[in-house]
């Protein structure tokens, strides 16, 4: 009995952390102006149902990271690849004047729920679904 608890503790997550994460990119004639990467601890705690989680927005990333703080730092390009597949926001403002072309892009990733499950070795994103007001 006592080998069965010590494996379903060791089965599940470190710790579940709740974050709201946004991201911004800014590109005039293909240079980067501004580029905001953004995670904000949400103020209520993440005592999260898995019913809330939603199975369609899931990323599992492996690391070496320490900490949730050094891996969400680390880990910017394999979190933005995650959270593209889950869909941006793109504006792309292009002009012609005298054979030259001029372009304002803007990607963005509005506002998002998520939350982390940092294991040793592995992190597990979910989107969150959005609790609809009464």
């Amino acid at each position: 009995m006592q080998k069965i608890i010590f494996v379903l503790f060791l089965s599940m997550p470190f710790y579940a952390s709740e974050y709201i994460f946004s991201y911004q990119l800014n590109v005039k004639n293909g240079i980067i102006l501004k580029e905001k990467y953004y995670f904000s601890p949400t103020m209520i705690g993440a005592k999260v149902l898995n019913k809330d989680k939603n199975p369609n927005k899931k990323c599992e990333i492996s690391h070496l990271a320490r900490s949730e703080k050094e891996f969400l730092k680390e880990h910017k390009e394999e979190i933005l690849e995650c959270f593209f597949t889950w869909g941006i926001k793109l504006e792309d403002r292009t002009k012609m004047q005298h054979l030259q072309s001029q372009s304002l892009t803007f990607l963005w990733i509005p506002p998002t729920r998520i939350q982390i499950e940092f294991e040793s070795g592995i992190a597990t994103i979910f989107a969150l679904k959005n609790k609809e007001m009464r």
